[in-house]
């Protein structure tokens, strides 16, 4: 009985070895184990380096044909996943299929090893690209569709009007592009390049509607100095060649900047308080008034304006627009749906404005009319100077007249006022004359003489 028990151990003991010695040799192996795949590929008792060369050469080989299609604006562009960068992580697969069975102890190795052959085991090969150079093909992509919006220049010459054609512009969204890009990687389906269509902010058609005069005004000069004749003709200037778009206010003084000896103007007789002094910039009140009348006959809206204290010689009454500092000044605003060109100079001793539109929508004409509704006549009054001589009598002020002035513009077609509108109501203030007299000559009294008795 002993020696039977005994046996059997030892069958037992055998045994064990035998099943311990085939476990251990299925756990040992330094292949991959039975079942694995990886991506779709079976690397099953592969070692490691000839597995890895199998899945190489097969990716490699498909890697070279897989590309993506970029379509736009005409062009197509292929673009291979080689030429950004795009690689599949190998190694990393390998190892991932080769540990598969390898933790754990002897049994739990054994016991992972039989599912994975019973099961089977697929590894995803994963890959990267280079981002750098998916922005560095886009950018290049980008050189050659990207165009330059180019807006339609509005050219005058003595009258002459040219202008230019537009450009459409395009720009290509590298950022949006970039993401589809990479979206894309693993699907290689066709890509739309998205590019945004830039419109030409300023086109022939706009400007062809500055066609001819709306509005025009000249003022004389005649008897001005040369600081004043100077001064014109730098304001003057700084308005020429201005194009004002609808809906667009202007500034005179914005418009002229400083007015200084360092910007060219010179000195010439200003109005302060109703008095000639001289100033730097005498004059530039001419300009204003005749591009507020030049305005006015354009139809455009005035939003300020300001009168002086004393009628100006060069304009009727109630048509004036002074400016002074920053304080008192020009303003208007293109109110109309097309844009307005002006034109001024000066020529010999008189300063032109004109204002160019769409003359062939205009079916009106402007015309103005300030009326004088009261005069005030100035007071006189005389000051007694002891230092002057007895009977003497000078000037010490000259007085003027005041005025108050209301302003019309009537709107006139096929010869017939169909609207009038007050635009001003203006007081010049009058000014007394004022004498300098002597004083009152005394007379001698004679004594009377006495009739005798």
């Amino acid at each position: 009985m002993k020696k039977w028990l005994l046996w059997l151990g030892l069958a037992l003991i055998i045994a064990s070895g035998i099943i311990l010695f085939n476990i251990n040799k299925v756990v040992k192996k330094d292949t991959i184990h039975e079942g694995i795949s990886i991506d779709e590929i079976d690397v099953s008792g592969k070692k490691k380096e000839d597995a890895l060369k199998i899945i190489q050469d097969k990716k490699e080989s498909e890697l070279k044909q897989k590309k993506m299609n970029l379509k736009g604006k005409d062009k197509q562009y292929d673009i291979k996943l080689e030429e950004i960068g795009f690689k599949y992580e190998y190694k990393k697969a390998i190892d991932e299929a080769y540990a598969l069975g390898r933790k754990g102890n002897l049994f739990e190795k054994y016991k992972k090893i039989k599912q994975i052959k019973k099961e089977k085991e697929k590894i995803e090969l994963e890959s990267n690209y280079d981002k750098k150079k998916i922005e560095e093909k886009v950018s290049t992509i980008a050189k050659e569709i990207d165009t330059e919006v180019i807006d339609s220049k509005f050219n005058f010459n003595n009258g002459n009007i040219s202008i230019t054609d537009e450009k459409v512009g395009y720009k290509i969204d590298e950022q949006k592009l970039i993401s589809q890009i990479e979206e894309n990687i693993y699907i290689l389906d066709d890509i739309n390049i998205p590019i945004d269509t830039i419109k030409p902010k300023y086109t022939k058609e706009y400007f062809s509607k500055i066609n001819g005069v709306i509005g025009e005004a000249s003022t004389s000069f005649n008897s001005s100095g040369a600081g004043r004749v100077n001064n014109i003709k730098i304001s003057a200037r700084a308005f020429n060649g201005r194009i004002v778009h609808p809906g667009e206010n202007v500034s005179y003084n914005s418009t002229l900047g400083p007015v200084n000896i360092s910007t060219g103007y010179q000195d010439a007789p200003v109005i302060v308080a109703g008095d000639l002094q001289p100033g730097v910039g005498g004059g530039i009140c001419q300009t204003s008034t005749t591009l507020y009348n030049a305005l006015l006959n354009a139809d455009l809206t005035v939003t300020e304006r300001s009168h002086h204290s004393i009628p100006s010689a060069y304009i009727d009454k109630g048509l004036d627009a002074v400016i002074a500092g920053d304080y008192l000044d020009l303003k208007f605003r293109n109110d109309f749906d097309y844009p307005i060109y002006i034109s001024s100079w000066v020529s010999g001793r008189t300063v032109y404005f004109k204002i160019y539109g769409d003359k062939k929508s205009r079916d009106y004409t402007i015309q103005m009319q300030p009326q004088i509704t009261k005069v005030i006549p100035h007071k006189v009054r005389e000051i007694v100077k002891k230092d002057m001589k007895p009977g003497t009598r000078e000037v010490a002020q000259q007085g003027r007249d005041g005025y108050m002035v209301v302003t019309y513009k009537h709107k006139i077609k096929n010869g017939k006022i169909v609207e009038t509108k007050q635009i001003s109501s203006d007081y010049y203030r009058e000014r007394e004359t004022i004498y300098h007299i002597g004083p009152k000559a005394q007379t001698s009294v004679k004594p009377q003489q006495k009739t005798p008795n």
